[in-house]
């Protein structure tokens, strides 16, 4: 976004005006949404004529006020307006050249290197002075405040529609000059939830609150155990509800295996068996697809350039009072639940679309991983795709009530580290300028 910092005054100078155009780059702030309230931090950003003394004086001073941490970039949740002043030298030659004084907010995005993979979906301009001005300048300081829209009105991605979209989020820190977070939040949890939460209880399972899980269709997985007979298990995955997941905090997760060999369940319900992993799509159309597709986009977005990324795996516990006889392989069907979670990074970037760009996650099932056990087919025996793909929401603030905990063992909680990322066959970085 070229904003306040490198697009702030309109000059007629060249040279003054690469000098704006070369303010110094920032490193993104971590800031945990929920957290006690930050004092309002003073960001200021000095231009200098001069660029081979460092310490040269600046003829021009944008300040931004923001509640981002000092010496980071400025942070703007939803809602916020965007405060500060602009300064200029009268002393400086710089300054004499002027005629006019700006501030401008551009949201771009950009996908390519094409101008068509380019499209700027946000530019607010507020002149603080103007050379025709029948105002007089009696000095060489203006304060300014710029309001940004929750949603903003752009191409939906194919050739001629246009749409409404909330205004997305910082997605990329390189080249941007400022945070901007939306206020995305999840539908409150079940009753008896948020109880466990109030009371810092373990949670109810799907059959004691079957309002509180999306429990998904069963799925078979059939196999040879121990390379001397084959074994059918069937797996019951469930999420807690709603579908929408805040940052820094858990998805809960309920698991089910259901067999008639207890040899097999108790090997593939071990914790290194099992893998249930968080996974972000980022996906994007470019200008030559968008032109051959008439239609809007839906679902998971055909035709278009992605990369997935994985980025959490579950953690798994045995739930109390779970059947755990052994030794039995008579043909009765026996079965074992398992609590789980993931836990989710504070600066995981929130679920949005605009236009061609956006990003989905989903929570996934992989095979089981054991090399006593071979699945029956080709796809889970190379590990070719999920067994279980369920979309999910990320938002940025909690849900109204109490707020999640982690329920997983102590031994079992540590950071939750991003995996190095899959992707799949694509060239082109996705930048979105000037959000996060």
């Amino acid at each position: 976004m070229d904003s306040p910092y490198n697009a702030f005054a309109h000059l007629n100078s060249p040279s003054v005006a690469q000098s704006v155009a070369s303010l110094p780059a920032y490193s993104p702030p971590s800031r945990r949404i929920g957290s006690r309230q930050r004092e309002s931090t003073e960001h200021v950003i000095e231009s200098s004529s001069n660029r081979v003394q460092k310490n040269a004086k600046p003829w021009a001073v944008l300040r931004v006020h923001s509640k981002g941490p000092e010496g980071g970039l400025p942070t703007f949740l939803e809602g916020e307006q965007i405060k500060g002043s602009v300064t200029l030298d009268s002393s400086m030659s710089n300054s004499r050249h002027i005629s006019a004084v700006r501030v401008i907010v551009r949201g771009e995005l950009s996908i390519g290197t094409q101008e068509a993979d380019r499209v700027t979906f946000l530019e607010l301009a507020s002149t603080l002075w103007a050379k025709d001005s029948p105002e007089p300048r009696r000095d060489l300081h203006w304060p300014f405040s710029v309001s940004l829209p929750r949603q903003v009105i752009t191409s939906s991605g194919t050739a001629k529609e246009i749409e409404a979209y909330p205004l997305p989020p910082t997605f990329i820190e390189r080249n941007t000059t400022f945070v901007y977070i939306p206020t995305t939040r999840p539908d409150p949890p079940s009753l008896l939830r948020q109880l466990a939460y109030q009371e810092r209880s373990s949670l109810l399972g799907p059959n004691a609150d079957p309002d509180g899980w999306y429990t998904l269709p069963p799925t078979k997985v059939s196999g040879k155990l121990f390379n001397n007979r084959v074994v059918e298990v069937t797996c019951r995955l469930s999420l807690a509800k709603p579908l929408c997941y805040t940052r820094g905090s858990v998805i809960p997760l309920s698991l089910t295996l259901t067999s008639a060999d207890s040899q097999a369940l108790d090997l593939l319900s071990s914790r290194q068996a099992l893998a249930v992993r968080l996974r972000r799509k980022i996906a994007s159309k470019h200008a030559g697809t968008r032109a051959e597709i008439g239609a809007p986009w839906s679902g998971l977005w055909p035709s278009m350039e992605d990369s997935v990324d994985v980025l959490h795996s579950a953690i798994w516990w045995k739930r109390p009072g779970d059947n755990i006889s052994s030794g039995d392989t008579s043909g009765s069907q026996l079965s074992r639940e398992l609590e789980g979670e993931i836990l989710l990074s504070k600066n995981l970037k929130p679920t949005f679309r605009i236009s061609h760009f956006g990003t989905e996650y989903f929570v996934v099932m992989l095979p089981f991983t054991t090399t006593s056990f071979v699945p029956s087919t080709l796809a889970q025996r190379f590990n070719n795709g999920p067994l279980i793909t369920v979309p999910v929401e990320i938002a940025t603030m909690y849900p109204k009530g109490p707020r999640p905990i982690a329920h997983s063992p102590p031994e079992y909680q540590r950071p939750s580290t991003a995996r190095p990322a899959s992707r799949s066959n694509t060239s082109r970085s996705a930048t979105l300028n000037g959000f996060e």
